[in-house]
């Protein structure tokens, strides 16, 4: 076992003692030197590491602290647990990500007989690393990936994961954490065949702007993972024109708001009265039972200057089509005008 700093000091002066006078000899404490590797690479070749945890069950003293930076014991560093009583320990670490999750584990049975022992320990893989992409779209205004933090009001922010068919996400990730070459851990299962599948949306709204195929992975033997996001959702872009030329100079118009009506629809406001094109990203454009392609009435009204916030002109364009992957590009097919009256 691992001795406590005093009782360490004691152990040393009575073997000196003991050495002295020619009895018997007693090994003195000595220090475990851990470095570690994942499937033979370094750190810096497995980025997902954050931190490596050191247990030694079989040794009563517990290691304070027990977690660690990756870089403490990768070569060509070593770190250092000091003061073991000879005898045999089995040494375990666990390799964790930065939401804390287990994506590496190794252990080694290291033997201290009064001598500093170095342990080199190679951690494996429990669980298979996944990536995503997404689907070629038709145009170039679609929702971003991006991360919680992004101010962008149509961002994609979130990455959920449901195994097995299940409800309820088993792990979700920040969109950008899995693309552009990027990894995320998924949880530890079961040996044995998951089936897995990726749902993008935006947090805090209730449409998924995206989702991949169920892909069929073996727990058995870690490894990495891609997958594809197909689009759910469409944009198009939306300008308006006034029965009067002089109705955005006479200052008769003050703001715009533009609304699209149908399952998935969603309106924005605010809009000056001259914007070019007003955008939007996110409109659903599957049905839940898959069906390519939603109809929406798009309705836009043009309103005066308070008090009152009188209507001033509006009109209504239906059926406006949105499909899936399909955004405001800037040309003809991907603007509607509505005449306003």
């Amino acid at each position: 076992m691992r001795l406590p700093a005093l009782t360490r000091l004691a152990l040393l002066a009575v073997v000196a003692a003991l050495a002295a006078s020619c009895t018997t000899y007693y090994p003195p404490p000595a220090n475990i030197y851990l470095t570690w590797t994942f499937a033979g690479g370094t750190c810096a070749q497995a980025p997902l590491v954050v931190s490596v945890t050191v247990s030694i069950p079989n040794d009563p003293v517990p290691i304070v602290p027990d977690t660690f930076d990756c870089s403490a014991g990768s070569p060509p560093n070593a770190l250092a647990i000091y003061g073991y009583a000879p005898g045999s320990y089995v040494v375990n670490l666990t390799a964790k990500d930065a939401i804390g999750a287990v994506i590496y584990t190794g252990s080694q049975t290291v033997v201290v007989n009064g001598v500093d022992v170095y342990a080199s320990i190679d951690l494996l893989q429990v669980a298979p690393f996944l990536s995503w992409s997404f689907a070629p779209a038709v145009g170039t205004d679609y929702p971003p990936c991006t991360g919680l933090t992004d101010p962008d009001p149509d961002r994609l922010d979130s990455v959920a994961l449901y195994i097995d068919g299940a409800g309820t996400a088993a792990a979700i990730y920040d969109c950008n954490a899995g693309i552009g070459g990027a990894q995320v851990a998924a949880p530890v299962l079961s040996a044995g065949n998951h089936v897995l599948q990726l749902v993008g949306y935006q947090d805090g709204l209730a449409d998924s702007f995206a989702q991949t195929a169920p892909v069929t992975v073996n727990f058995s033997t870690a490894t990495s993972q891609a997958f594809t996001f197909q689009w759910l959702v469409g944009g198009i872009g939306v300008v308006w024109t006034y029965p009067d030329p002089n109705a955005c100079t006479s200052g008769s118009v003050a703001s715009v708001s533009a609304t699209f009506s149908g399952p998935g629809g969603y309106g924005l406001s605010g809009f000056p009265c001259d914007t070019p094109v007003a955008v939007f990203k996110s409109l659903a454009g599957v049905t839940a039972t898959g069906t390519n392609g939603v109809s929406y009435s798009l309705g836009v009204s043009a309103y005066g200057s308070p008090p009152g916030v009188p209507l001033r002109y509006s009109g209504t364009v239906s059926p406006v089509t949105i499909n899936p992957g399909v955004f405001y590009d800037g040309t003809t097919a991907t603007v509607v005008n509505v005449p306003l009256n």
